[in-house]
This record gives C-alpha cells, sequence and structure tokens, in this order.
C-alpha cells in the first residue's frame, strides 16, 4: 500500500535570480518556480547574497508570508541547516504550472528532502506556499557514507548504547534556556527509565509564571497525526476504507470533487487542495471557527489546485475534510471522538484541543519577536495570541504535556516542546 509522510508547512526561499542558462547548468527548470526553488537552495546552503529574514519578507506572497510569525519562517533554515548541512541537489521537477518539487540530500547521503514551492502565476511570482517533507533515499541512491559510519548502521537496534550524560546534557539546555533559545519541557527516556525529565522558562511572561512538568504545550501540526489515527481507527472498524471517495461519507462537494477525491488522498496530502489561509471566508470569519462545521461552511466551495494524485501540497484543508468524515461516520463531534479514542487509550489525560478564551490550568502562553501589528521584528517577545485559532482543530492546535503516562512500552526517545 502505498505510505505518505505528513507534510510541514514551515517557509523559506532565496534570492539571486539566475539566468536561463545557469539555472539549466545547475539542474533547476527554466521557470518562475525553478528560479525561485534555485534561489531557495542557495539560501539553505548559506551562498546567497540576501538574508532569510529579508527574503521572507519582500519575496514571500503576504497571505503566505503573514500566515506564521516570522521566527517560524526563519527556524526551516536552522533546522535544516543543523540536520543537513551542506545541501546538494538530486532533482527538480516540474509536475504542474507554478510549482517544482526539489529533492536534495546531505553531504552524507543519508537524509533526503522534498521541497515543493509553488508560486504566484502573475509576476513577480512570489512563493504563495511551500511544503517540506523528509523522505527517503530515492531507489538506487548510493550513500556517501564512510564505510565505518554503515556499518556503524547495521549494528542490532538492542546493542548497547553509552550511557546520557546528564550533566553535559543539563548544561546545554541551561545555555540555551539562558540565551532565552529553548522555553519548555525535556523528557528523555530508555528502556523504560526516566533519565531525564526538566522544566524550562516560562508559561507566562505577563504574569512570571514558570513552566513545570505539567505544563501544556501547543501541538501545531502534530494533532493532524491524532487524526489520522482516528481515520486509521474507523479503517480497522470496517467503517471506511482508505480508497472510500469523500462523496461517499459527505454530500456538500461538488460532484467532480466528491467522485475523485479519496481518503488516501486527504491523508497523503494529494486531494488537489492546499491550506485555507488566505481564503476570504476564512479571514472573514477566522475569529468564530470552533467547530469542524463552521470550516466545512466555506470549506466545501473551494475548487482543487490540481487533479488528486498528481502531485502533493501542504494541505490544513485536506485534514478539516478529514475530522468532517469523521463526524458524519461516528455522529460524534469530532473532538469528543479524538478524546475518546486517541487521548484516553493513550493516558494522555491533559491533552486536548481548548477555547483560546476559555482559562484553562497549565497552559504555556507561545512567544515570537514578531508583533502581527509591527512590520520589523523586535528583540522584545510578544505572545502569539493573535496568531492562534479559537480552537485546535482536525489540522493543528490541540494542547498536550511532555509527560508519559507509563514508560513500559518507551525503548528510547526523547520529548521537547519550544517556543
Amino acid at each position: 500500500m502505498k505510505t505518505c509522510n505528513v507534510v510541514l508547512i514551515l517557509s523559506v526561499v532565496t534570492l539571486l535570480i539566475s539566468p536561463a542558462g545557469l539555472l539549466a547548468e545547475n539542474g533547476f527548470p527554466d521557470s518562475p518556480a525553478g528560479i525561485r526553488a534555485h534561489e531557495m537552495f542557495e539560501l539553505l546552503n548559506g551562498t546567497s547574497s540576501t538574508t532569510p529574514k529579508d527574503y521572507v519578507q519582500n519575496e514571500f506572497a503576504p497571505a503566505f508570508r503573514d500566515a506564521f510569525p516570522m521566527d517560524m519562517h526563519l527556524g526551516l533554515f536552522d533546522r535544516v541547516q543543523h540536520d543537513l548541512g551542506e545541501l546538494t541537489l538530486v532533482s527538480a521537477d516540474e509536475p504542474m504550472a507554478n510549482q517544482v518539487d526539489v529533492v536534495v540530500r546531505n553531504s552524507a547521503g543519508d537524509k533526503y528532502l522534498q521541497i515543493t514551492i509553488s508560486v504566484e502565476p502573475d509576476e513577480p511570482n512570489r512563493i504563495a506556499r511551500m511544503g517540506v517533507r523528509p523522505i527517503p533515499p530515492p531507489e538506487g541512491a548510493a550513500s556517501q557514507q564512510q564505510p565505518e559510519k554503515q556499518k556503524e548502521k547495521q549494528q542490532p537496534a538492542d546493542q548497547e548504547v553509552n550511557d546520557l550524560d546528564v550533566d553535559a546534557l543539563r548544561e546545554w539546555i541551561d545555555a540555551k534556556a539562558a540565551n532565552d533559545e529553548f522555553s519548555g519541557v525535556v523528557l528523555v527516556a530508555r528502556n523504560g527509565e526516566k533519565l531525564f525529565h526538566e522544566a524550562y522558562g516560562q508559561a507566562s511572561k505577563r504574569f512570571n509564571v514558570k513552566n513545570t512538568l505539567d505544563t501544556r504545550f501547543n501541538l501545531g501540526s502534530i494533532n493532524k497525526a491524532f487524526t489520522s489515527v482516528g481515520i486509521a481507527k474507523l479503517m480497522e472498524n470496517g467503517k471506511i476504507a482508505i480508497d472510500d471517495p469523500i462523496g461517499k461519507h459527505l454530500d456538500i462537494f461538488p460532484a467532480d470533487i466528491s467522485e475523485k477525491v479519496t481518503i488516501r488522498h486527504l491523508l497523503c496530502m494529494e486531494a488537489g487542495w492546499g491550506d485555507y489561509w488566505d481564503n476570504e471566508s476564512y479571514l472573514v470569519k477566522q475569529n468564530d471557527l470552533r467547530a469542524i462545521s463552521d470550516y466545512m461552511a466555506f470549506l466545501k466551495d473551494v475548487p482543487l489546485d490540481f487533479e488528486p494524485g498528481a502531485t502533493n501540497q501542504h494541505c490544513n484543508t485536506c485534514f478539516m475534510v478529514l475530522g468532517a468524515i469523521i463526524e458524519a461516520v461516528t455522529g460524534q463531534d469530532y473532538f469528543d471522538f479524538i478524546r475518546e479514542t486517541v487521548y484516553e487509550p493513550a493516558g494522555m489525560s491533559n491533552s486536548d484541543s481548548y477555547d483560546r478564551d476559555n482559562p484553562v490550568r497549565n497552559i504555556a502562553v507561545g512567544y515570537t519577536r514578531q508583533n502581527p501589528h509591527i512590520p520589523e521584528s523586535s528583540d522584545e517577545r510578544w505572545a502569539n495570541t493573535y496568531f492562534l485559532s479559537p480552537k485546535g482543530a482536525a489540522d493543528g492546535g490541540g494542547y498536550a504535556t511532555a509527560r508519559v503516562a507509563s514508560l513500559k512500552n518507551v525503548t528510547e526517545g526523547i520529548v521537547a516542546v519550544r517556543y
């Protein structure tokens, strides 16, 4: 069965518009999307003449740029550079107009990323959306690792590993917290034994409340995984099938969409939709959207950007539709179903989706250096209240703690929640 990864929509791209000949020589398509892809490749490799912040500010379409705090956009560069280092281009293809799919790898050849970039159809062809996801090595790809590194990776999974240097870990995290680079909770466990569990920073700067081991943090897109588990449970119980067209369970979409888009397409973000943040109805109603039905009232009229299955792009719309399918099939409220099907069996008693204006205890406020009313970021931290939806939903925005109810089934893992 075809598998797929959840696409994380962070964002960023690059500068330096290259001549067509240079683009072709470097393996990028000679097109607006290809130009942007080449720019992003140079930015991620640190060879661009501009900064990521300037590029995001000036070359992202306003709806995409303003959908996230600047810190979140810039975080993509930090994560890719930290995890992969210098990048090598593997391929750059155009599955459709105004979109390019780029595959890159690290110098060791053991980590690959697919970067999908969509641009506006008209000049200046700014970045309209972007998705980044890790992928397995393409078939036939030869690893560039040294033989001893390859041998090390082939050793049995249960082989004894070095003991955790708790003092070194604490020193490193303490430095990050002191430099305002980390705020949250870190849990490290191995073979059912808790090795490290500490809280850092403040849950509320306004009231000087510190984070604790029981502080709830916003999960962002991790809620997509819970929605996927809920759908899998319905498949396991024979209520739905992965290749069911959505029209089998929902009667609100036009016939061509109802018949062509399947549950598999939704899970793989290949339905033909993207995100809804620039939808006019959403922008008008965004502060009133709490129930799944509130979103479906306007998402039912959103046309497809491409034929289902032709490619993928980050799709919060897909997961809202999955939430609607859960409600239609079970007759339950989405939030009740996830609570009973996912949270309670897993012992996640402190996890849920909460209304933004409900004074729930032990919830951390998120902070950013970008104020939505001030164009330029500053060194001052601002609460991210105005970036949040009124209530987390099927596509993200719920809360959880970095605490495990039972460590019996934890063989090795690290849980961390940060800004």
